[in-house]
């Protein structure tokens, strides 16, 4: 839709040529993703944490106060939340299939932060590609890029 995500995983460049309504949402579902990966292995740690803010900060242009406030209600609402469904369905509805890739690459970054992939967050990155409608092909090469941004050993 938009065809502007599709870059920044390349070139660590904000988000700023989408209407600012669009920007907020596409930036509070994608906290709410990057937080509902982080979680899966039992808890967010210091990596993790430093990777979504490094991430929000880059490609949606959020300052610190915004982040961390982003990210307290992310953390909130993962709690309260029962599904991921809503969430995938608005990054459907706001990007296309290039974008929804980049933004797979970034999840797979905080997913691998520390370098180890147990059996539930290959089970949530299989599903959310199946959510975002990634192949698997193209989401074992965001897997692998995300690796390499990671300098992570294959």
């Amino acid at each position: 839709m938009f065809g502007f995500l599709k870059d920044l995983v390349k070139t660590d460049t904000p988000v700023t040529e989408v209407a600012q309504s669009d920007r907020t949402e596409l930036a509070k579902a994608m906290i709410d993703l990057l937080v509902e990966a982080a979680k899966t292995d039992g808890g967010i740690d210091d990596e993790e944490r430093h990777i979504i803010a490094h991430i929000m900060a880059e490609h949606f242009a959020l300052d610190e106060d915004e982040m961390n406030s982003s990210f307290d209600e992310a953390v909130i609402a993962a709690k309260e939340r029962v599904d991921i469904h809503s969430l995938t369905r608005r990054l459907r509805d706001l990007t296309d299939y290039e974008d929804r890739l980049a933004m797979l690459e970034l999840i797979w970054m905080v997913v691998l932060a520390d370098e180890h992939l147990d059996h539930i967050e290959a089970s949530l990155m299989r599903r959310l590609a199946g959510l975002l409608y990634i192949e698997d092909v193209d989401s074992g090469k965001a897997a692998k890029s995300a690796k390499a941004r990671l300098a992570l050993a294959e």
